[in-house]
């Protein structure tokens, strides 16, 4: 027989169960709308707040139209609005985060004076946990960086004032006009490859001879030359060809060495003037990590002494979630633009002629050289750059041995092309003479002007000798000066003062 209360017992734990599994699910329920609801008012808040100007205990955002004191943000560390974007729905996983929200944070047309009424700032944070601060401060254009920064993207007159003075147009011809009274005493090993050679001449003066098998790569080092005149960048020493003729007085005397060296004779070569007291330049921090920028928020970090100097991270770090970083301890603002501040800043606007002139030759033995080989040596960033020397008395740069440009490095652009891109998009502070130049170069025709120049300044026996610049690479070159005028326009979308 049944028992009847072991039944009924029976039937009451099933509805106990049941009872107590619909209550789990309401829990559950609401603990999902609970989340969701207060994602979604931390996201309204997100993009709300900036714009009616509330005020916390923490973050002080205020309207820009407070002409009295207006506080703003100066990012540490900054990064575009879709890798933020990117970054916050990595951390919140199957989270569609709007353009808006981020664009809403509007770092990008923040203006922060720079004087010495300035108060200490404020440490606050943003959407991905980059550290930012906020500084009290009179209201100025261009965050006050007057004379440090133009339009939000140029470098201005106090940095144009202090940079080197280089090597202009007039040296340039000084260096012809020399060569073509002088005579070689002696060759001797050295400035490089194995046969390349130390020119000695009759009065003691030195010049560096570069000498290949592949003409190819004189007239990368010769156009490259040639483009730098044309844009002004004054860091390239002067250099001229000539053809190796032992019947000529430029050559007749170091006949032996010639020979010595395995030159042959009626080929070309590239003579540079020698540059004394020259020693390694390394690559500026803005420059070596994978994540970093150089813009305006950069420069203004740099004049108050406030540098990110985290721990250079590794590809796969990039691209994972993002990680709290300790914060570092507020620094006031300095009174003044030291010395060894302005040589730094000095240093990066001639670092920014770097980076443009070697997209637009697509340069591999310098910079790119260090980022490939990144992959397998995450210290070579700190090494010195290949292929740059720095001045000693003068601070001036020096860009030396340019021969993949315009030919060499345009053949591979398949293997290299992402490692001059990520140079150039990390950059969104220029010379204005140099862009200036350039957006005149791209109207002129660059072949053109580059040809002009190659037959006004080589000599007869160089012209019949080197073919002018192929019509390939001059289609190449027009499509990199596009190339970098493009990303202007985007940094200066993003950066200029705004109206």
């Amino acid at each position: 027989m049944f028992d009847v209360r072991s039944i009924e017992s029976g039937d009451q734990q099933d509805s106990d169960m049941s009872s107590f599994c619909r209550k789990r699910s309401f829990q559950r329920q609401a603990c999902l709308l609970s989340v969701m609801a207060a994602f979604s008012l931390r996201l309204a808040l997100g993009a709300f707040v900036p714009i009616i100007g509330i005020t916390g205990d923490r973050d002080v955002i205020r309207p820009t139209a407070d002409v009295a004191h207006v506080e703003h943000l100066v990012v540490r560390s900054s990064r575009s609005d879709d890798i933020q974007r990117r970054r916050l729905q990595k951390t919140v996983p199957n989270i569609y985060v709007p353009v808006s929200f981020v664009d809403n944070l509007d770092i990008n047309s923040v203006e922060m004076p720079l004087d010495g009424n300035s108060v200490k700032p404020v440490e606050a944070a943003t959407a991905d946990n980059t550290s930012v601060e906020s500084v009290h401060t009179d209201d100025s254009p261009d965050m006050g960086l007057d004379g440090i920064v133009e339009d939000g993207i140029y470098w201005g007159q106090v940095i144009e004032e202090h940079l080197p003075k280089g090597f202009d147009d007039a040296d340039t011809r000084a260096w012809r006009e020399y060569i073509s009274k002088s005579f070689v005493v002696s060759l001797k090993p050295g400035c490089g490859r194995m046969q390349n050679r130390l020119v000695v001449f009759n009065d003691g003066r030195r010049a560096c001879a570069r000498y290949r098998q592949n003409t190819d790569q004189i007239q990368g080092e010769l156009f490259s030359f040639y483009l730098g005149q044309l844009l002004n960048i004054s860091n390239l020493a002067p250099s001229t060809a000539s053809v190796i003729d032992t019947d000529s007085p430029l050559w007749t005397s170091a006949s032996q060495d010639i020979l010595s060296a395995q030159w042959k004779v009626q080929r070309p070569v590239v003579l540079t003037k020698w540059i004394s007291d020259l020693e390694p330049a390394g690559i500026p921090t803005p420059f070596q990590p994978l994540d970093k920028h150089m813009n305006k928020f950069d420069v203004h970090n740099i004049t108050l002494g406030i540098e990110d100097t985290r721990p250079q991270r590794g590809l796969m770090d990039i691209l994972g979630a993002p990680k709290n970083t300790p914060k570092s301890p507020p620094i006031p603002p300095p009174n003044r633009l030291d010395a060894t501040k302005l040589g730094r800043l000095v240093e990066l606007a001639q670092w920014s002629d770097l980076i443009v002139f070697d997209y637009l030759i697509a340069n591999l033995d310098r910079v790119v050289n260090n980022l490939y080989n990144y992959q397998w040596n995450a210290d070579i960033m700190a090494a010195p750059a290949h292929n740059l020397a720095k001045q000693s008395d003068s601070q001036l740069l020096v860009f030396l041995d340019n021969e993949s440009g315009l030919l060499h490095g345009y053949r591979l652009l398949k293997k290299y092309e992402a490692y001059h891109g990520l140079l150039l998009d990390n950059l969104c502070i220029f010379r204005r003479t140099t862009i200036q130049q350039l957006q005149q170069l791209k109207d002129d025709g660059p072949a053109t002007r580059l040809q002009r120049i190659f037959e006004h300044t080589a000599s007869d026996k160089v012209r019949d000798i080197l073919p002018p610049l192929p019509e390939k690479s001059a289609k190449i070159l027009i499509d990199r000066i596009d190339r970098v005028l493009g990303q202007v326009q985007k940094c200066h979308e993003m950066f200029s003062v705004q109206s």
